[in-house]
């Protein structure tokens, strides 16, 4: 009757342990609910779990003993000093340590008396037991042993107890204790598997951030900088109080989920053409065209004197001086007019927040003014696609490139639609694809409205702008000032291509001093209204 009630014990630890197996995910809190069932079932006095650590030794999570009243590492709160025990010395197995010989050769090891047994080194044992006063004598050792046969961690009993006195622990004792092993293997493999797969994951979308990163010089740090700025954002929003986001809070799950969209956001990227990604100046394709353009010049500015030098020879045979004169002023006026245009479309190339309407007449003007013969063949110092290149009014890119870089939302989508997201990461692509989506539906890919889109994947609009904008790796602009950024966020807001509850928190909480002084220069920090930036 009392091994059918040692039976039926052990059958229900079993059963509630392999409930527990899929809500605790705490592995060292589930290890210790293993090993007090464990001392349980076989009546022992005390008990020990270790773990194999990357230097491969045995390290202590929790030890209990029932007599001494000490209950150390897992759900205690106490933690544990003593050293790991070694899996090798010298490059070979450590024999003389009972748990490592366990965890090397898979046995498991039931000793009557530790005190007589050979050859394991128990010294450590009768110290402890010389100061403590305590008498370590029945001790079994069982390996945990995952899926792929390595072992991972090692349980040991010590004192089984009946009537009061100390005991062995008995053959069908280790029998009903192979199967809490079983269990803590599978718990432990378990929980490494989804670690090892969430960091495998995560490294994954980092490495793909930084080969994107890498292709592009002039945006080197944004995919790593935007993942940042955006956990800031969501923190700043997560811990405010007043407001229409008061009541949103940002979980443990959701924050995790936030960080991989941030690092995913622009995976697109990967497959922009690098001329584009690169294009650094209005006339670069392969090359940066203006030294074209200036050859060119050269020619008209040759073609210039040659035309003069034509005319000036022919008023000299006709004994024309002031006539000489005159044309030696047309041309060096002429020479003078064609620096001043070639200086202008230097300057016009780099690009830049605004092209005015005058400077982009006078593209045109330049265009008529001068034509020159390549190959007999008459054509004007600048073509067409020059001039159109020339004519950008914001930034570098013309409208073609423009659609090849919002391309690069179609196949973040493509990819993020593409990959099986588990359910705890099931929100990555609808936060990781709001970054270019605008409030009043007009943004991509997908034209979502503030009231579709949740607030991390707003949020993440919020953060990839301010980056861009006060970033300092740009090809055709030098860092802001953090007010001159934060008016131009402040006029998105007012034209509903911002959420402006998310900018004012942003603003208020002083978010963007964080990120400067984390990611870019403090010198861009300089005096913000904020009560004026907020009312406008």
């Amino acid at each position: 009757m009392k091994k059918e009630s040692s039976q039926q014990a052990a059958f229900q630890h079993l059963l509630d342990i392999s409930i527990q197996l899929s809500k605790e995910e705490n592995t060292d809190l589930l290890m210790e609910k293993i090993l007090f069932a464990a001392v349980e079932v076989a009546h022992a006095d005390a008990g020990s779990i270790y773990l194999v650590n990357d230097a491969k030794e045995l390290e202590f999570r929790t030890i209990y003993n029932k007599s001494m009243g000490l209950h150390l590492g897992g759900s205690s709160g106490s933690a544990i000093n003593f050293p790991g025990v070694p899996l090798f010395i010298d490059g070979e197995y450590n024999r003389s340590a009972i748990v490592a010989h366990a965890a090397n050769t898979g046995e498991v090891i039931n000793i009557d008396d530790v005190y007589a047994t050979l050859p394991f080194d128990f010294s450590a044992a009768r110290k402890m037991d010389n100061k403590t006063g305590y008498r370590t004598k029945s001790m079994l050792t069982f390996p945990l042993q995952d899926h792929t046969g390595d072992i991972i961690g090692v349980i040991q009993l010590i004192n089984a107890i009946e009537n009061g006195e100390i005991i062995s622990f008995s053959s069908e004792v280790e029998q009903q204790l192979l199967s809490f092993a079983a269990l803590g293997a599978i718990a432990l493999t378990n929980r490494a598997l989804i670690s090892n797969m969430e960091q495998l994951f995560e490294s994954f979308a980092k490495t793909i951030a930084a080969a994107i990163d890498a292709k592009s010089a002039h945006t080197g740090g944004h995919c790593k900088r935007v993942p940042e700025l955006t956990l800031m954002i969501a923190d700043a929003v997560s811990a405010y109080d007043e407001g229409p986001l008061a009541s949103f809070k940002l979980t443990k799950q959701e924050r995790h989920q936030l960080s991989i969209a941030g690092w995913l956001h622009d995976c697109g990227k990967i497959a922009t053409p690098d001329h584009v990604m690169e294009k650094s100046r209005k006339l670069e394709t392969i090359f940066d065209r203006i030294h074209y353009v200036t050859a060119k010049l050269e020619i008209a500015k040759r073609d210039i004197d040659l035309k003069y030098q034509a005319e000036m020879i022919k008023a000299l045979k006709s004994g024309k001086a002031i006539r000489v004169e005159q044309l030696e002023r047309e041309r060096d006026n002429a020479q003078k007019q064609l620096k001043l245009d070639s200086a202008f479309l230097q300057k016009i190339n780099v690009g830049g927040e605004f092209l005015t309407d005058s400077q982009e007449r006078n593209i045109q003007s330049i265009a008529e003014r001068y034509h020159i013969v390549i190959e007999n063949k008459p054509q004007p110092v600048l073509t067409s696609d020059e001039v159109a290149n020339l004519s950008i009014k914001r930034g570098t890119l013309n409208n073609e490139e423009r659609k090849i870089i919002q391309k690069h939302m179609d196949v973040t989508l493509d990819i993020l639609q593409a990959l099986p997201f588990p359910k705890h990461l099931a929100n990555v692509a609808e936060y990781a694809l709001g970054h270019h989506e605008t409030m009043d539906g007009k943004g991509y890919p997908r034209g979502l409205t503030k009231e579709q889109m949740s607030v991390p994947a707003r949020l993440m609009a919020l953060a990839d702008i301010f980056e861009a904008l006060s970033a300092a790796d740009r090809p055709y602009k030098s860092a802001k000032p953090v007010s001159e950024c934060l008016k131009i966020m402040s006029n998105m807001v007012k034209n509903n291509h911002l959420d402006g509850d998310l900018f004012a928190i942003f603003v208020r909480a002083k978010v963007y001093e964080q990120y400067i002084h984390a990611f870019a220069d403090p010198q861009q920090l300089d005096e913000v209204d904020v009560e004026a930036l907020l009312s406008e």
